[in-house]
């Protein structure tokens, strides 16, 4: 039996769901262990007022949930609090996993029985109908990073609705993902869960405020309504009105939704959001910033002849669609703080961040390359860029690449400093999109290549974002 020390993303992934927020107030953690057998976590704290040391001792409950099960505190120096919870970590290794369970409630009365664990992963659908990167994510080696972080993540994952499986498994397993990667960004943040996850999906509350977030997804379309992939002489006109118009029918869904989401328990004074993913197309995420800030806030910026114009939009029209411009400006519009896109809230994210907390197999090699600013430099403008993801060294948030647009004519203002780490897009009355950019700037653009070690690099797995 052993302990060692681990890397405060890897705790985070397993266990930080478990967090309360509140006692970052109190305490500061300052170092993490894992048993060599991945069934007991602990972590070292110093009280910020008391100026002494604890530590906590976590195992896996009914739910396979990290929990508490030992504590300690008020001890004189680090060194104690580490020998105490590394000699607490080894006595609980050896103790059958049913004594870590917290079915008791301590009067010896045994509560009625808890939910099962979630597994996203046992098949519970034909596998004719399963999502094609469901059964990469489930099969391919070259994704067991991901595979392993969503394992760890599905454990404190509750399944309201009670189809989350099965939709995740199937025809809705873009959505489900995006859900997946705003309660992984969440969390990051410091958020809790203070609602029941019906509506709107997310009623949190951090030590910076509450906020509300519903999650939605623009979806390819059906039938007839497929349009012919863009050309050269069709691309800008697609961009303009096609990706604006999809955007913009996913966005009034939620608008026109009976009980409104502002209205809902919990909502009251609270800034609502919407976060928004486009996957109507292999690769439509990487236009959603551009596109959807033209349909959010209804003005175009362009430069013609090399001067800078802008142009305020009154509608996109393709064809027989048409929708009108200026979601911010719609009736009810002014309830909705702000909407929330990212385009690199896809699985490949789950990958690379999966890999560095010390998921999956080992041999996965991963290339990132782009365009990214260079904030700092004596020349800040956009160049490439190439980072080996299973490099030592690769440090990647999920807040990056986050873009969170904000509605001027807010009936409750989003403070930007809920979401750090974020761009906070501002527009002012003369048409002009004022950026808060982040201390250090997200990609514009990456393409990520995942292969086996060994294998070349010619013949990987290349996914944009």
């Amino acid at each position: 039996m052993a302990v060692h020390e681990i890397e405060e993303r890897r705790f985070a992934a397993l266990a930080g769901y478990t967090r309360d927020p509140g006692l970052v107030r109190v305490v500061q953690e300052f170092a993490w262990f894992e048993t060599d057998d991945g069934r007991v976590l602990g972590v070292l704290t110093w009280d910020r007022f008391d100026r002494d040391f604890a530590w906590v001792a976590l195992g896996r409950d009914e739910r396979a949930q990290f929990r508490m099960i030992d504590v300690d505190a008020s001890l004189g120096s680090a060194d104690e609090a580490r020998e105490a919870l590394l000699a607490a970590m080894g006595r609980w290794q050896a103790e059958p996993d049913e004594d870590m369970h917290q079915g008791w409630d301590g009067e010896g009365e045994v509560p009625s029985e808890p939910p099962a664990p979630i597994d996203f992963f046992a098949p519970i659908t034909p596998e004719q109908n399963q999502h094609p990167t469901f059964k990469v994510l489930v099969n391919d080696p070259r994704y067991s990073p991901a595979r392993e972080l969503i394992a760890a993540m599905m454990r404190h994952h509750k399944d309201v609705d009670g189809n989350f499986v099965q939709q995740f498994q199937t025809v809705a397993f873009d959505a489900r993902l995006w859900e997946l990667y705003l309660f992984a960004v969440f969390t990051e943040l410091g958020f809790v869960q203070t609602g029941d996850g019906v509506a709107p999906d997310f009623v949190m509350n951090s030590l910076r405020g509450p906020l509300g977030v519903e999650a939605t997804t623009a979806n390819p379309p059906q039938g007839a309504d497929v349009p012919p992939a863009p050309t050269a002489d069709t691309l800008q006109d697609y961009l303009e009105n096609y990706v604006p118009i999809k955007l913009a029918r996913t966005l009034k869904k939620k608008l026109r939704k009976a009980g409104p989401y502002w209205r809902a328990e919990g909502m009251a004074g609270v800034p609502f959001a919407i976060a928004v993913q486009d996957f109507h197309a292999p690769g439509a995420m990487t236009m959603i910033v551009p596109a959807m800030t033209e349909y959010a806030f209804g003005v175009r910026h362009s430069i013609r002849d090399g001067v800078r114009k802008i142009e305020w939009i009154t509608e996109h029209r393709r064809g027989d669609m048409v929708e009108q411009s200026g979601f911010f400006r719609l009736p009810d519009g002014e309830n909705v703080s702000a909407v929330i896109v990212n385009p690199q809230g896809t699985l490949v994210k789950f990958n690379r961040l999966g890999f560095v907390a010390g998921f999956g197999d080992r041999r996965v090699r991963m290339v990132r390359k782009g365009i990214r600013r260079h904030d700092g430099d004596a020349d800040p403008r956009p160049r490439p860029f190439v980072d080996q993801v299973h490099a030592p060294g690769y440090a990647e948030t999920w807040v990056e690449g986050m873009v969170v647009l904000h509605n001027p004519h807010a009936r409750i203002p989003l403070d930007p400093e809920l979401l750090p780490g974020a761009t906070h897009e501002f527009l002012e009355p003369d048409g002009r999109i004022m950026s808060g950019l982040p201390n250090a700037p997200p990609p514009y653009y990456s393409r990520t290549a995942v292969f086996i070690e060994g294998d070349a690099e010619a013949d990987a797995d290349v996914q944009e974002d």
